[in-house]
């Protein structure tokens, strides 16, 4: 019999434990998801350094797993309250009936473990199928193969899920127990007749709280766009503050604010049941601005990371293009190789045992002329300046200091032939300039529209091309170069000295690289002077540039969504809370004539309310944050925040929008209830 009626009490309930049951499946899902990469990559054709990064990213989304733990805890404890709030009267009839505290307890601990039961099921399921679009997304990001594309289930992400959530409800359980052990007959029986007291703000708090409110964001937006998230200085500590402080003064003053601007116009106030309505907002939110207030921020989390961190892909593999002209560079600076610096590096490869002949398609070494025109020299604006240094003191200084390099026309001819692109015609007094620094192109290009003169060696170079020639010169530098006739650099000292080449077919960087180490590296035997300073690989600046998207972005997926489950979930059980609290007041207007319709609208009103508000503010917010954040990390690339916009917009559509729709209609329902058993 008992479990019968928990059964049935489960199923009448459903309607009460949608948001309990959405909430965990969304938590599920995500849990799940995230925790079961290691099973997906198992199917992907990693070389050792891609695997390495996927293993240092399933150890931050593990530690990432229980803070997220945490707050889906504390989420589910807090939907308890709500359904144990909404049972009051029940709850007391089974005390009415004899029915002791404990039982009680069991019982509801029964419908919750059957519903969470179900919503595992259905979370559990939906991240193994949506897993698979992860490890797809995944292959893509890392630019690697899958062996065979299967239906993947992770039995240790699965696990993992079960004994997060499985701790979770044993603490409900305690906490079931502990409330049910509080409760008093007298308050359960009567629970329905409480009502929460109209508090109307004066009309000066209102407003000077408004106008303080105002205030304080609009310095903080000025702070921080100043500050440019450049360093933790007191711009950046000020604009948090006044921010936050800015939201609670804002949702603070914005019953009272709101109910008398409206009251002024006598039209919209009371039309329909505007008047109810505005009322009924301004009484809960007295009570839940600072809730509603972290919300807001939850959500300004929410849309930045989103935004930001799926762009990070885009503008990375983007930065990347023009990083990896070549499979391989190799540079040898001057003043580490001392006597070394006139040899040719292909011959001193070749006599340590590395014919370039057997591994090279093509090769060119170039070496690279310092000039004595400083970057400081040139005709940059401060504003440029603070455009390409992102405003740091530092780079400034260094920025002004460093000189301008050059290469001659034939090598640039050669290495333009080796990444099939048109040659360079230049005259004996003609120079170009080359590079994909994209935060200089546009001064560069001024400079050269305007007729900027270089001066070299005494001699006087004019423009050839009016634009910046976009080619990379070497493997993972963005550098601006200079490219001279062949015989306009001597005289100059030669700062560095870069050999590029790309693979004969077959050949990859663990033959090469392999061959290299086994010559040059600190367990070689014997003491070979290296041939070269550093060198870098076209597949290395791929793979490091896939880790830091993957892990960007799924870490700033994996807590945005986490943050805006619990955003809305809260939002979600007030308004429920707040319509059963009401379910009295919608009964009177019943009572006196209005049609569902009208009810109906004002309830979808009301909740509409309680979830656009504090959107709208953290969209505001994320305006000035995520353009910040944006300039401050991708200002060495191009970022179309197009995509991650639809993107975040879709997601929130699906999750935020389906908490609101979830709370609409189950606060219907409740009014329905209520009236029937009335």
């Amino acid at each position: 019999m008992f479990y019968k009626l928990a059964l049935k009490n489960a199923r009448k309930s459903m309607k009460d434990y949608t948001i309990f049951f959405l909430t965990v499946a969304f938590g599920v899902c995500l849990f799940y998801m995230f925790n079961s990469l290691d099973a997906q990559t198992a199917m992907m054709q990693l070389n050792q350094s891609k695997y390495s990064m996927i293993q240092q990213l399933i150890q931050i989304i593990s530690g990432i797993s229980i803070f997220v733990a945490v707050i889906l805890g504390f989420l589910i404890i807090y939907a308890n309250r709500f359904l144990i709030k909404r049972r009051k009267k029940e709850i007391g009839l089974y005390m009415t009936l004899g029915m002791g505290r404990g039982k009680i307890s069991r019982l509801l601990s029964l419908e919750m473990f059957l519903i969470a039961l179900l919503a595992l099921a259905v979370g559990l399921v939906a991240g193994v199928f949506l897993s698979q679009g992860l490890s797809v997304l995944t292959a893509k990001m890392f630019q690697t193969n899958l062996t065979s594309f299967r239906l993947i289930f992770s039995a240790g992400a699965c696990r993992k899920t079960l004994l997060y959530f499985g701790i979770m409800f044993l603490i409900v359980l305690i906490f079931n127990a502990a409330s049910v052990s509080r409760l008093e007959l007298i308050d359960l029986l009567t629970a329905g007749k409480k009502n929460e007291t109209l508090k109307i703000r004066k009309l000066w708090i209102s407003v000077v709280g408004f106008i303080a409110a105002a205030v304080c964001l609009v310095t903080a937006y000025v702070l921080i766009i100043q500050n440019g998230m450049m360093s933790l200085d007191w711009k950046f500590k000020s604009s948090i503050v006044l921010g936050i402080v800015g939201t609670f003064l804002f949702f603070f003053s914005l019953s009272g604010f709101l109910l008398r601007s409206v009251q002024s116009n006598k039209r919209v106030y009371y039309k329909g049941l505007n008047m109810f309505i505005l009322r009924q907002f301004n009484s809960k939110i007295n009570t839940t601005f600072v809730s509603v207030s972290i919300i807001c921020l939850m959500l300004l989390i929410t849309i930045c990371t989103l935004s930001s961190g799926i762009g990070v892909a885009s503008s990375i593999a983007q930065i990347t293009n023009g990083l990896t002209p070549y499979d391989v560079s190799l540079s040898r600076y001057v003043q580490d190789t001392g006597s070394l610096q006139n040899t040719d590096m292909a011959e001193k490869l070749k006599s340590d045992g590395v014919d370039l002949n057997k591994y090279a398609s093509d090769y060119v070494e170039t070496n690279y002329y310092e000039l004595s025109i400083k970057l400081g020299d040139l005709p940059f604006t401060e504003k440029d300046i603070a455009e390409i240094t992102q405003s740091r003191k530092a780079l400034i200084d260094q920025f002004k200091s460093s000189h301008l390099n050059a290469i001659t026309l034939s090598s640039y001819n050669h290495l333009a032939k080796m990444q099939g692109k048109k040659e360079l015609v230049l005259k004996g007094n003609q120079f170009a300039i080359v590079g994909t620094a994209d935060k200089m192109k546009a001064p560069m290009n001024r400079f050269l529209q305007n007729g900027l003169t270089l001066s070299v060696n005494g001699k006087k170079f004019q423009p050839a091309e009016k634009q910046v020639i976009s080619m990379g010169l070497v493997v993972g530098d963005n550098s601006m170069d200079a490219v001279l006739p062949d015989d306009a650099g001597k005289g100059c000292p030669v700062k560095t000295q870069v050999l590029c080449m790309n693979y004969k077919h077959g050949v990859t960087d663990s033959t090469f690289i392999k061959l290299l180490d086994s010559i040059y590296s600190k367990d070689a035997k014997g003491k070979t002077t290296p041939a070269y300073s550093s060198q870098i690989t076209k597949q290395q600046i791929i793979d490091e540039s896939a880790g830091i998207s993957v892990t960007s972005s799924y870490v700033a997926i994996y807590i945005s969504l986490v943050f805006l489950i619990a955003g809305a979930a809260i939002l979600a059980l007030q308004q429920l809370s707040e319509s059963s609290d009401n379910a009295e007041r919608y009964s009177l207007l019943r009572k006196l004539g209005t049609d569902e319709k009208m009810l109906n609208h004002a309830l979808f009103t009301q909740i509409g309310l309680y979830f656009l508000l504090p959107l709208l503010l953290a969209i505001v917010h994320s305006v000035v944050g995520i353009s910040v954040v944006n300039h401050a990390i991708f200002y060495n690339g191009h970022y179309d925040i197009t995509q991650s916009s639809f993107l975040t917009v879709l997601i929130f559509a699906v999750v935020y929008g389906g908490y609101f729709l979830a709370t609409y209609f189950g606060s219907k329902g409740i009014l329905r209830q209520k009236a029937e058993n009335t």
